[in-house]
């Protein structure tokens, strides 16, 4: 059988890009070399924030994401909710920064509502009052269970007859052939495509490598955890904090963003890339995190895959400043892995010949901007067109 699309890659970014294809009524074979999802896509926070992205096209697309976050969301049985994101302002200053983002969001017709420390902490009682300067929420954001939504997704997809799903098929080798595309795997099995379409993540030494481990590709290590269930404590939706409102790119808009004085932190949270994320599961146990540290993309070895007890007792630390909770028992810490291109548009989008095409390296972006992203890909790949970034619109 020959497909109309074969995608490499069943995380967020290949899956996206599977169901549009569907939509577009075209017949697609999915491939993955797990037998269940167990990359990035799965070891995240689920925080669904178009807030945090750089103001322009991967806002925009993370605003669109969302629209496609809730026509999944009664198919995915519970995996995705909306509760919004709250951002905590930990200095003055910080709290100033949140209002000149409020000012830029309804100039660009984005709901976000200013708090007052009262307020943030009628929303969240756990929070200490001593770091609580003010907060901006985000009604329309969402939250997904991300190790609940892929296998949703995945069984949705298979749903349709014109898709066929091979987990656990290693690609060894994809070329033009014939007119077609030939997809070899590792067991000798060649399947054909019209076209083909690789999200390979944070794995580049495999298919292509000369294109994806060029020399502005990272390869970023993230660490969080979870804790116990914390009976008692209700923390909706997303929150995110000072350190948060300092990293994301969205806030670097602000005016006053060039003068915002340093954090008074050990050093190690700059050196180790620390913000503090939360977001509680339906269980009540609480997710927290999370580092970033980068390695270069062209040399594999030098990443490594321990879990830092140093930086798990960093976060941890922060952790305690920001909320009161009755304990502070984990149950699991764990690595992450993703790719992020840091040229110009900070994806990698990338036509290798006529019919195959690479997109990796988004990012902690993925969840947020990524069906969107996908939907805008596959429509261009199917109009013979460049794969772009979309130009800038209105975020109404």
């Amino acid at each position: 059988m020959k497909f109309d699309l074969a995608i490499v890659g069943a995380g967020v970014l290949g899956s996206f890009a599977a169901l549009e294809a569907l939509r577009k009524g075209k017949r697609v074979l999915l491939l993955d070399a797990g037998v269940i999802a167990r990359g990035a896509t799965v070891r995240n926070f689920g925080q669904l924030v178009p807030s945090g992205m750089a103001l322009g096209p991967w806002r925009e697309l993370g605003i669109r994401s969302l629209s496609i976050y809730r026509q999944l969301q009664p198919m995915v049985g519970g995996a995705i909710w909306q509760q919004g994101s709250t951002y905590i302002a930990s200095t003055p200053e910080e709290a100033m920064l949140l209002e000149e983002m409020h000012a830029i969001d309804c100039a660009h017709n984005y709901r976000s509502q200013l708090l007052t420390p009262n307020q943030c902490m009628e929303k969240m009682p756990a929070l200490r009052a001593e770091y609580c300067h003010g907060g901006l929420y985000y009604p329309d954001e969402m939250s997904a269970e991300s190790g609940q939504l892929m296998p949703r997704l995945w069984s949705l997809l298979s749903a349709n007859p014109a898709l066929t799903l091979r987990p656990g098929t290693l690609v060894r080798d994809i070329r033009e052939r014939d007119g077609s595309v030939e997809i070899l795997t590792s067991s000798n099995e060649s399947l054909r495509a019209d076209q083909a379409l690789i999200c390979c993540g944070h794995l580049l030494n495999q298919l292509y490598p000369d294109i994806t481990q060029h020399d502005q590709m990272k390869l970023c290590k993230l660490q969080m955890l979870r804790s116990e269930s914390v009976p008692g404590i209700r923390l909706p939706g997303n929150l995110l904090t000072g350190l948060s409102i300092r990293r994301y790119e969205a806030f670097h808009s602000c005016p006053s963003y060039p003068v915002l004085p340093q954090p008074v932190l050990d050093p190690r949270y700059g050196e180790f890339g620390i913000h503090m994320l939360f977001r509680q599961s339906a269980d009540g146990s609480i997710i927290i995190g999370d580092s970033h540290e980068y390695f270069p993309a062209n040399d594999v070895t030098s990443i490594d895959y321990e879990v830092r007890e140093d930086i798990n007792q960093l976060m941890l630390e922060e952790a305690r400043n920001i909320l009161k909770l009755p304990h502070w028992r984990m149950t699991s810490c764990w690595n992450g892995y993703y790719s992020q291109d840091m040229s110009g548009q900070k994806v990698l989008l990338r036509s290798v010949s006529e019919k195959i095409h690479l997109v990796t390296g988004i990012g902690g972006k993925g969840m947020t901007t990524g069906p969107a992203l996908m939907q805008n890909v596959v429509q261009q790949l199917l109009r013979g067109e460049a794969l772009t970034l979309p130009r800038e619109h209105s975020y109404a």
